[in-house]
């Protein structure tokens, strides 16, 4: 079987979008250095052409996601979530989301920000909602606040089509978008029902910690240690919270990590090894056929 040449996401960060002259059926994007919108996304045929489904992708640059409609089931940074109507949702660079299931009657408003100009745009005071490299938040809103962010991401694809465009006037309505949300997401986010138990908080510190760490640190004592616990304590807690252990979470993360790789980067399987902090390509392998069910390069060929 002759060699798959890996591929990156068109969708993975705007210089790929400008670089591959983006262009999917159903989708009407604009593109610039800054930010790029992508309106039209209004059928799973079109998504589908984006996204392989199950496979993990990296994302870089921060993402303002609005469903109007549709039915979506994705992992993002190993969590999974049920995505239905009126949905917004934000992703942070670094990130890693998985397509597992998308309805053929999704709707979806996208706005991607360049890391730079979002500090610009907010004069460096970020809300927390987007701080933070790589997480990932869906809150489910009414449908007149849906509508609201796809009519100001809409507003913002007028601005630029026009001849009074400017840079600045782009930055004030991006701030705006960005103060919208995040304000969406501080209000629904008190409005849940009981607050965070310590197990869940640690738990989620946890997963954070495994999403951007797992690279190089396979051991439980390294987040243990960092979380200022010890590593009993900290894996009866995971258990406790998730109904998986605390090594199976970084064994995902780290699989995940070689997916990307090998599916959307030009490193071999030897150097996917060495950048993933195992002792030699063998150690990888057997890592890699154990929770994929393959080798690293029949998932590379797959």
């Amino acid at each position: 079987m002759p060699q798959r040449q890996p591929q990156r996401l068109p969708l993975s960060s705007i210089k790929e979008m400008l670089d591959s002259d983006f262009n999917v059926p159903g989708i009407t994007p604009f593109i610039s250095t800054d930010f790029a919108i992508v309106v039209g996304a209004n059928t799973g045929e079109a998504i589908h052409e984006i996204f392989e489904q199950s496979t993990p992708y990296r994302v870089d640059d921060i993402r303002i996601i609005a469903f109007t409609k549709g039915d979506v089931d994705v992992t993002a940074n190993l969590l999974k979530y049920h995505i239905t109507d009126n949905t917004v949702g934000v992703m942070g660079t670094g990130g890693i989301i998985q397509m597992d299931r998308v309805a053929c009657d999704v709707k979806v408003t996208g706005l991607v920000l360049k890391e730079g100009f979002l500090k610009v745009a907010m004069n460096g005071r970020l809300p927390a909602v987007f701080g933070g490299g790589g997480h990932s938040v869906y809150v489910q809103v009414a449908a007149h606040e849906c509508e609201m962010v796809v009519r100001m991401i809409g507003l913002l694809r007028l601005l630029v089509n026009g001849p009074e465009y400017s840079r600045e006037a782009a930055a004030s309505l991006v701030a705006t978008i960005v103060n919208y949300v995040a304000n969406l997401y501080e209000r629904y986010d008190r409005e849940r029902p009981a607050p965070q138990s310590r197990q869940q908080d640690i738990f989620n510190r946890f997963l954070a910690m495994v999403n951007e760490h797992c690279k190089q640190h396979h051991a439980l004592a390294f987040y243990a240690d960092r979380l200022c616990i010890t590593q009993r304590y900290l894996g009866t807690l995971v258990k406790q919270a998730s109904g998986i252990t605390a090594k199976e979470w970084i064994d995902k993360a780290i699989i995940n990590e070689a997916k990307v790789a090998l599916k959307h980067s030009d490193l071999t399987v030897a150097q996917i090894a060495d950048e993933l902090n195992f002792p030699n390509p063998s150690f990888f392998t057997k890592f890699f056929r154990r929770m994929a069910g393959m080798t690293p390069s029949q998932y590379q060929n797959m």
